[in-house]
C-alpha cells in the first residue's frame, strides 16, 4: 500500500527534504489498521530526517498486539509517496 506523507525541506544550503516524522507514524499506523485489517494497532516510532528520495527506505517500530514489530517503509516518489511493509 503507498501512502503519501507530509515532508518538509532543510534550510539552506542542502535543501534537501526530509520527512515529519509523526506524519510517517501516523500513515504507518492507519495503513496497519485499513489495508492490513490489524485490529490492535498501538504506538509507531520512525526515524526522523528521513530523506525523501526513491528507494531510501527506513524501519519503524510499531506495538500490534502488545508486541513491537520492525515494520519497513521504502520511498517510492520525490512527492513523499511511500509503501508500508507487512510487520514482522
Amino acid at each position: 500500500m503507498t501512502v503519501v506523507s507530509t515532508v518538509t525541506v532543510t534550510p539552506v544550503p542542502t535543501r534537501r527534504k526530509v520527512f515529519v516524522a509523526d506524519a510517517v507514524e501516523r500513515g504507518v499506523i492507519q495503513i496497519l489498521k485499513d489495508e492490513y485489517k490489524f485490529s490492535d494497532v498501538g504506538e509507531a516510532v520512525c526515524p526522523e530526517d528521513q530523506t525523501v528520495a526513491p528507494g531510501n527506505s527506513f524501519v519503524c517500530v510499531v506495538t500490534v498486539s502488545g508486541v513491537d514489530k520492525s515494520v519497513k517503509v521504502v520511498v517510492k516518489s520525490s512527492e513523499g509517496s511511500y509503501e508500508v511493509g507487512q510487520p514482522r
